[in-house]
């Protein structure tokens, strides 16, 4: 199922049978005007999406500001007119897209800045732990970060507990890439330096520092060198980066540095729908 299918749905669930209030309240034929508007400050994002499931309720919708671009409190985001019923039926939907989206793009866009300060090379990611999937990541792309893999079947991600059940670095990467296509990279979780230049000694293609103190992070960065590997291998650290501690973990010679926080704890912008009735 695409992400039309499944937002569309989400506002079938939402309806139900009908908005019974609207129906109360309003005639059938009614025509209304109204702007999507910002209420904060933040990166704009799920624009295309609200248009989307603004359109497939028979509006009729004008795009006011792309996504990418910083918006203001006060900003119209978009401008829809038609039938009443049938935007009060798709507007909370629209809403949530585009506040939940925009608050995954923000808090990226600020995490990217803040790395960045201190290490202008490194990339942000988020992780699998999202809600709505694709359009978690598509918004995470906006606010200037990585999606990472979009599904399971983008790379080879050798997490902990597979580690656990096979029981060795070497072992696990042996059975990875007799089975893995040459198309796609071998990443790997570990947790200690000895783990991290075992895994590049056995052909991983990323290192995932995982929930490493800093201490170990350094030790695992002096031993990659000494033996030669640090230029073999991407090194992501993970695990409880925040905003508030983002520019520790970038300090080091980190490639990517990957935050679930990014799409498991956002804070949505605020959006409300501003009603052009004329007087």
């Amino acid at each position: 199922m695409g992400w039309r299918e499944i937002i569309f749905e989400i506002m079938r669930e939402d309806i139900g049978f009908r908005d019974i209030t609207t129906a109360a309240l309003l005639p059938k034929n009614m025509e209304l005007r109204a702007e999507i508007v910002s209420g904060g400050e933040g990166i704009c994002a799920g624009v295309e999406e609200a248009a989307h499931i603004l359109k497939s309720n028979t509006l009729t919708v004008k795009e006011l500001m792309k996504e990418g671009t910083e918006m203001k409190e006060g900003n119209a985001i978009l401008e829809v007119s038609g039938n009443s019923r049938r935007l009060f039926e798709a507007e909370r939907t629209a809403l949530n897209l585009i506040q939940r989206m925009s608050g995954i793009a923000t808090m990226t866009n600020n995490a990217v800045k803040l790395a960045r300060k201190v290490n202008p090379k490194v990339k942000v990611t988020c992780t699998r732990k999202t809600v709505l999937g694709y359009l978690d990541k598509k918004s995470v792309e906006i606010g200037g970060g990585d999606p990472e893999r979009w599904r399971l079947d983008d790379e080879v991600l050798i997490k902990r507990n597979h580690l656990r059940v096979v029981g060795s670095v070497e072992e696990c990467l042996s059975r990875a890439k007799a089975h893995a296509s040459f198309t796609k990279r071998i990443c790997i979780e570990v947790n200690n330096a000895a783990d991290a230049l075992e895994a590049a000694k056995n052909g991983a293609d990323i290192v995932m520092f995982d929930n490493m103190p800093h201490e170990e992070i350094k030790k695992a960065f002096e031993m990659l060198k000494d033996s030669g590997l640090r230029e073999k291998v991407i090194v992501e650290v993970s695990g409880g980066i925040t905003l508030d501690n983002i520019q520790e973990y970038a300090k080091h010679d980190v490639d990517y540095i990957s935050m679930g926080c990014l799409t498991h704890s956002v804070k949505a912008v605020d959006v409300s729908l501003r009603l052009l009735l004329s007087e």
